[in-house]
């Protein structure tokens, strides 16, 4: 059991900007209507599926999905890739994690079910392979309301929409580690109200699920 841990947590390690009116105080997140929660593995989906059960309970914990693609290094040749990885975090027979990869095996997605009802409500983006963006749904009404913006894996910017209005409202500013600023929109009209300085709260290098 402890090897099989082990082998999991290795497994779903994961690798781990703003505009100038963003600085000004101006809101810049999304702010599309909400759509249906949706399933996650809606996507990569292949013929050639590979499965491993750790603890040996007779339900994989880790599926694989591999689609063939032309070998650059081999004209005429075939390999085989992966695509898509389903992750059971908890052991309980249900995908947590969605990872999806690109043809030269960097993760360019992972969708994440933090809540553990089957529904994504947690998505991050990634370019060669690091994170550079993501969007939390944390009330489950199918609309992210915290976006999280990195640079080279880090930290650099959260905006939250505090009150369900499709709308940020607040933002936070991050210098390395640490929270530099935040400014708040307390009269929700899409300004900045206030500003304050900061500079003690600390942040993750790396999201992490709540």
């Amino acid at each position: 059991m402890a090897l099989a841990a082990t082998v999991l947590a290795a497994a779903v390690g994961l690798s781990a900007c703003a505009t100038q009116k963003a600085r000004d105080g101006a809101p810049t997140g999304p702010t599309a209507s909400a759509p249906a929660p949706v399933r996650g593995g809606q996507d990569g989906t292949t013929t050639d599926v590979r499965t491993s059960d750790l603890n040996n309970d007779g339900v994989p914990e880790l599926t694989k999905y591999y689609k063939e693609v032309d070998d650059p290094a081999v004209a005429g040749k075939k390999k085989s890739v992966l695509v898509r990885q389903d992750i059971d975090m908890t052991w309980d027979g249900r995908v947590d994690i969605w990872r999806y990869f690109d043809d030269q095996g960097q993760v360019v997605r992972e969708e994440w079910d933090t809540d553990y009802d089957g529904n994504v409500d947690e998505t991050r983006f990634f370019e060669n392979g690091v994170i550079v963006r993501s969007e939390r749904d944390r009330n489950n009404d199918g609309r992210p309301d915290i976006f999280r913006y990195y640079a080279k894996g880090q930290l650099e910017r959260k905006e939250v929409d505090t009150n369900g209005d499709g709308q940020i409202d607040r933002w936070e500013y991050f210098n390395g580690l640490t929270l530099d600023r935040v400014g708040v929109d307390k009269n929700f009209d899409g300004t900045v109200d206030t500003w304050a300085k900061v500079g003690t709260e600390q942040a993750a290098a790396t999201p992490s699920a709540p």
